[in-house]
């Protein structure tokens, strides 16, 4: 994770995947690239949810749904904020993400 201080090395995957999300803008764009597919090769069995986080922020809605289904059979935490997670806010629309709270049995 070469954007990073050598000081946050020491933090969680999860915590260093939002650090670098949160400067996606400043980063070329074969960076992000690159980043995203680091992060599907080490962590897509445990972090099914913030790589959907990544594609829905991208506003690509097919793969952000195949990995927000992903972490639905994993039965990973993190699906848990789906409902009012901003990062989420492109699929809003769609009627799959009114799908996913009603699988979720969340309010709407």
């Amino acid at each position: 994770m070469h954007c990073l201080k050598s000081s946050e090395y020491a933090l969680s995957p999860r915590v260093r995947f939002c650090m670098r999300l949160r400067t996606t803008r400043l980063v070329e764009k074969k960076s992000r690239k690159v980043a995203l597919r680091e992060l599907i090769e080490k962590y897509h069995t445990s972090m099914a949810c913030q790589i959907a986080q990544v594609y829905a922020f991208r506003n690509q809605s097919e793969e952000a749904f195949g990995w927000l289904d992903r972490d639905y059979a994993q039965r990973d935490g993190g699906l848990i904020g789906t409902k009012v997670d901003p990062l989420l806010k492109s699929l809003h629309n769609d009627p799959r993400y009114a799908a996913l709270l009603k699988k979720l049995k969340f309010p709407t």
